[in-house]
């Protein structure tokens, strides 16, 4: 069952992160990049996680993790992400 009292990711804030992230990967237009907020299990893992996808052009399949939240991620964060590939 749907919870529909869920805090949501602050609105806008996705598609910040996907510019970040096309910006810093000079990725174009045949590219596309998802941003999803998701509960995370494993030990010592903070509640929420970010989890961030670049499916290529060429069928590569790239993702990253920032364990924060979607509303608290900067460009800093994604730049560190994205850094560790």
């Amino acid at each position: 069952m749907k919870n529909l009292f869920a805090r949501r990711a602050a609105p806008g804030r996705a598609a910040e992160v996907k510019a970040w992230v096309i910006q810093h990967l000079a990725l174009t237009d045949d590219d596309l990049v998802t941003v999803a907020e998701l509960a995370c299990h494993e030990p010592g893992c903070p509640p929420v996680e970010t989890v961030v996808t670049v499916h290529g052009s060429d069928g590569s399949r790239r993702t990253w993790c920032v364990h924060r939240a979607l509303a608290d991620i900067d460009e800093g964060d994604v730049t560190t992400a994205l850094s560790g590939d």
